[in-house]
């Protein structure tokens, strides 16, 4: 898989409401709570993750901030936000993320690539043999997606399912993706029957060693992609923002204090 070498920190100052989530950049803030939701054994094992010290935690965000080939939010939820301040004042704006840390209940990521090769090939000459030009076929952009809630209190609510369109659609309309895949274990059933019967995925592949199967979702362009989401969603009104970024605030690990 050939990673992508445009920057995708776009999201970085990007904030997304939906009608039951609001979706913001994952910063230093939310560090000491994601760290805290690492360390649940069954979110390790959900999630595929090892469990990390909490100066890998802060680090891990680092580097994910400024990798073009990954994208993160913090899912929110919506009823728990304060919205009091985010009316396009600079300092008002800054302080959405301090804000509203009560709110974390999870996270929603994508992980950015080219579509394997054997698959464009395989599409390119179908595209050629329509083309009189004989002009070569833009480079198809995918996802893995990786979605979590976090917070018990807050599962089987239609929150995870709602942030995972909302992310569908800002990388379909942002990032330009017109193919998102998603892996999951044997044992997450509800998570699968969430990509398969309410959004659509179909299985693509399935790993025996890592009992892991693989549910695609594609479309021919990401406008169509776009489009297609955005009916999905029916009546629900996605807004964005931005949220901009203040000093570097001092992260300590809560463990330690006192």
């Amino acid at each position: 898989v050939k990673p992508l070498s445009s920057t995708m920190r776009i999201n970085y100052e990007t904030c997304i409401s939906g009608k039951k989530c609001v979706l913001v950049p994952y910063r230093p803030e939310h560090v000491p709570t994601y760290h805290s939701w690492m360390k649940d054994p069954y979110l390790l094992e959900m999630t595929g993750s090892e469990p990390l010290s909490f100066e890998e935690e802060v680090s891990m965000q680092q580097s994910w901030m400024k990798d073009a080939d990954k994208c993160t939010f913090i899912v929110l939820s919506k009823s728990d936000v304060d919205f009091d301040g985010h009316d396009g004042d600079e300092e008002g704006e800054s302080n959405f993320i301090r804000r509203n840390l009560n709110a974390m209940i999870g996270d929603v990521n994508l992980f950015l690539s080219e579509e394997e090769e054997e698959e464009m090939e395989e599409e390119n000459s179908q595209e050629v043999e329509g083309n009189s030009s004989g002009c070569s076929a833009q480079p198809r952009k995918q996802a893995e997606l990786d979605i979590m809630i976090a917070s018990e209190n807050h599962r089987r609510m239609g929150m995870g399912k709602e942030a995972v369109i909302m992310m569908m659609i800002y990388g379909a309309e942002t990032l330009g993706i017109r193919r998102f895949c998603v892996k999951i274990k044997d044992e997450n059933v509800a998570s699968r029957r969430m990509f398969e019967e309410k959004l659509g995925f179909t299985e693509c592949n399935y790993a025996e060693c890592f009992k892991e199967v693989e549910l695609e979702y594609r479309c021919d362009t990401s406008e169509e992609m776009a489009n297609k989401l955005r009916e999905g969603m029916g009546k629900t009104m996605m807004t964005s923002w931005k949220c901009f970024v203040s000093s570097t605030p001092c992260v300590e690990d809560p463990s330690q204090e006192q």
